[in-house]
């Protein structure tokens, strides 16, 4: 019995240790240079996406939309993860945004 909960531990902790990391970092070095740091600093606004005023939603949609075709040059693997990373913080932004607009305009 203890046997085997140790071979799924190991099995598990295996398979949590693969990840898209190295498939990624190969993608960027064929990249242009510039586009993670641009992504994490988008992406990292989601925590603090709710205090963000219409203007700065408004500019980080934008600076979704400029990154897009940099990530769509990525190789495949890393280029799916990434524009879904970045769709879903634009869609967050928009959300957000279109939240704010509505309280501006009285019923």
């Amino acid at each position: 019995m203890k046997r085997t909960i140790l071979i799924l531990l190991c099995c598990l902790m295996i398979c949590s240790s693969l990840s898209l990391a190295p498939a990624a970092a190969m993608a960027a070095e064929s990249a242009p240079v510039g586009w993670k740091a641009e992504f994490d600093a988008v992406c990292g606004q989601t925590d603090n996406a709710a205090s963000m005023s219409a203007a700065e939603l408004i500019n980080a949609i934008a600076r979704c939309d400029a990154l897009k075709p940099q990530l769509e040059a990525l190789e495949a693997t890393p280029r799916k993860v990434y524009l879904k990373r970045l769709q879903m913080c634009r869609n967050l932004f928009t959300y957000l945004l279109e939240g704010k607009e509505k309280e501006k305009t009285p019923p």
